[in-house]
């Protein structure tokens, strides 16, 4: 006499409720350990990371350090970003405790401290929204001379005298939070788009390149990563975005693909479809910080 096989209901429901793609659930191409983007994101096989140059903006990205695994996108304000399902990893960048360093300024704030620690300080310097440039060098330098400035009370009399005191390393980043505060206040998406970027397409894509959409403008998506396929030369790349309100700054995971938060070649043929947005087609910029 021959048995049937009958499954629990909810084993059967589970069996059914899982995607016809669930083989690409093997990839497995966020890991549990790293903390940067190499060593916690692997490529999808048979593709290659492109080579970075030294201390360049890319290498800087790649080895940005991260937040452990699991971890959670936090606000300005300490508490939890609402979608807790759309990240593959988060930066260990900080956010300040101000609803200041949005999505754009996220951006603003990687390349100032790239330039910052690398020696390139003369090239910090970021367009406002009424159009006047914030040159950090320049900036420093007045807020220097103001540091350089005390006041003595003689009798009735208030004057004023200049006293010599080098500014420590300490202070120094203290002015560059500052300087960084007074530009996230007054430039915008807009401004970035307007003044600091130009348009470029997927085939010239460089990494530091960005993902923008005109029509909402706080959608802003930073290339932080880009892999190849030496055979066929299919391209993928990983973009990270921050929020509204402020939070910290993340790697968005790739909402048509399982387990890879790579974004393909193919993905790009019709209005790319983030986890929170859909973009369309013709939305790469390039900034020209770096020039």
């Amino acid at each position: 006499m021959r048995r049937h096989l009958r499954l629990p209901l909810l084993s059967l429901i589970f069996l059914l409720s899982q995607p016809a793609f669930s083989h690409t659930h093997s990839l497995q191409l966020v890991q549990g350990e790293g903390s940067t983007i190499t060593e916690r994101i692997k490529v999808p096989p048979k593709f290659k990371r492109i080579q970075g140059e030294p201390k360049s903006f890319a290498e800087f990205l790649r080895n940005y350090s991260l937040k452990t695994a699991e971890s959670p996108v936090l606000l300005f304000n300490g508490h939890e970003k609402q979608n807790q399902e759309a990240h593959a990893c988060v930066f260990a960048l900080p956010i300040e405790n101000y609803d200041l360093q949005r999505n754009a300024q996220s951006i603003v704030r990687l390349y100032a401290e790239y330039l910052y620690k690398s020696a390139q300080e003369e090239k910090i310097s970021f367009h406002l929204t009424n159009g006047e440039t914030c040159k950090w060098t320049e900036w420093l330098e007045k807020a220097e001379s103001k540091r350089n400035l005390r006041t003595e009370v003689a009798r009735d009399l208030k004057k004023w005298t200049k006293y010599e005191k080098a500014i420590t390393k300490k202070d120094k980043n203290e002015y560059f939070r500052a300087y960084l505060k007074t530009v996230f206040a007054n430039t915008n998406p807009l401004s970035l788009m307007e003044y600091e970027s130009e348009p470029t397409d997927f085939s010239k894509l460089r990494i530091g390149d960005i993902l923008f959409d005109l029509r909402k403008s706080s959608q802003v998506c930073l290339v932080v990563d880009i892999c190849k396929n030496p055979e066929t030369g299919e391209k993928a790349v990983l973009l990270a975005q921050g929020s509204s309100p402020a939070s910290e700054f993340y790697v968005i995971k790739n909402p048509m693909r399982v387990n890879d938060p790579w974004y393909h070649d193919e993905d790009f043929l019709v209005p790319l479809e983030t986890p929170e947005y859909v973009f369309p087609k013709e939305s790469w910029r390039r900034l020209k910080y770096l020039d």
